[in-house]
């Protein structure tokens, strides 16, 4: 058909139809009109200089970032009071001090580790037959700690023992999921692998916080962003006092004889839930007896369990075919000794189905619950400290003293 019969065929339509027709014809050709303008906004859009540039300054954002984080530059100028610095100076340590003569043993845990076990006391307790290291820091937890091993003994063979403490043997949950605490990045930040991200990331429970993980793990300008800032406003006063740390700060852990205070005059009264304090403590003190003595109940959920076992097992693994025993402890509960719980001491029984595992009874160190030894409700004072760490190596020279 050419175009004039077309024509005539339009103008035999009745008006109506005639309006009907044009106004389909007419938003059909702004669609296509809107299609073509699209194409060639976006042809421009991908050749255009902006979207180059912008791909050029991503592409060194993350050349910078992987040079200057992830291989590791970094690392050594990290704040020493920082969690990503105490764990980077841990570990520094160790490569500062080779393995000697002397068997090694680790005791590895948070700041009830760091205030209760003197490293340069077992050793002269047990005649320097073995020589110990206090990996205790403020905080950490069996997933830091797990990756702390992987990177600070990756022969899996330099260690006689390593020591693992725990809060207790039961299967009770507490109100702070373990799972999610995301500060665990902080203190990983300096260790955390490209190809460690995902496994990190999916050890998180919440949703959001796997994403987080996940961005502060790959970008890991992202959770050290505060500590670059101070390290680019006082350059030479950081560079000196982190090559202090790494230099002296093991001594300095070896030096500290603990806190002098202690809590007699505590009372407590489990049926009615009350606390009678000393004179003279401090609020934060006080908070800790609490937080230990009188904690609310938790629902049961299996989450702790699920953790311990996935991190303590993770780090049986990194062992696993290795002469490293590894020797699991139940700490002192707290100032006063808490009512007994009905709830199974399951632990023992799934730790010692591996071979090189070994489990101090849960009693071991059940004598030292007295107030006159502790200084706040987690932590030992220096008399305290005396006796957890001649216990401890006393305990780790019967398992091992023979190897």
């Amino acid at each position: 058909m050419d175009p004039a019969e077309i024509q005539r065929e339009l103008d035999s339509l009745p008006p109506a139809r005639q309006r009907t027709l044009a106004k389909r014809l007419r938003r059909k050709a702004a669609a296509t009109e809107r299609a073509a303008e699209s194409k060639a906004d976006s042809g421009v859009f991908f050749h255009s200089p902006a979207l180059k540039w912008t791909i050029a300054a991503l592409l060194l954002y993350l050349m910078v970032e992987g040079l200057l984080f992830h291989l590791g530059w970094y690392n050594q100028y990290l704040e020493p009071s920082s969690t990503a610095g105490q764990v980077e100076g841990h570990l520094s340590w160790l490569k500062r001090y080779p393995h000697g003569s002397a068997a090694e043993v680790m005791v590895i845990g948070d700041s009830r580790i760091a205030e209760s076990f003197s490293a340069r006391a077992a050793g002269q307790l047990t005649g320097q037959r073995f020589r110990f290291w206090n990996f205790g820091i403020g905080g950490a937890t069996p997933r830091v700690w797990y990756y702390m091993l992987r990177d600070g003994d990756p022969t899996r063979r330099r260690f006689a023992a390593i020591v693992i403490p725990l809060d207790h043997y039961t299967s009770e949950d507490a109100w702070d999921n373990a799972r999610d605490r995301l500060t665990d990045l902080s203190y990983l930040a300096g260790r955390l692998r490209w190809s460690d991200c995902a496994q990190f990331a999916l050890s998180m429970h919440l949703p959001d916080f796997r994403i987080r993980a996940l961005t502060g793990c790959v970008f890991r300008g992202v959770p050290l962003r505060r500590d670059v800032q101070e390290f680019i406003t006082n350059m030479p006063a950081r560079v000196k006092s982190a090559k202090e740390y790494r230099r002296d700060g093991m001594i300095y852990i070896d030096d500290y004889g603990g806190q002098p205070d202690d809590l007699r005059g505590l009372t407590a009264d489990f049926v009615h839930r009350t606390l009678h304090f000393p004179p003279g403590l401090t609020e934060q003190r006080k908070s800790t007896i609490e937080a230990m003595l009188m904690p609310p109940p938790a629902p049961h959920t299996g989450e702790w369990v699920r953790y311990r076992n996935q991190w303590f097992g993770k780090i049986l693994d990194l062992y696993n075919g290795s002469p490293t025993k590894i020797i699991f402890l139940e700490l002192p509960r707290g100032p006063i000794p808490p009512p007994p719980t009905d709830s199974p001491k399951t632990f023992p029984a799934w730790a010692m189905a591996h071979s090189h595992a070994a489990v101090l009874p849960s009693g071991t160190f059940r004598d030292l619950e007295r107030t006159d030894l502790y200084f706040d409700g987690l932590h030992l004072n220096k008399a305290g400290r005396g006796l957890f760490t001649e216990q401890l190596a006393r305990q780790v020279m019967a398992l091992i003293g023979s190897n």
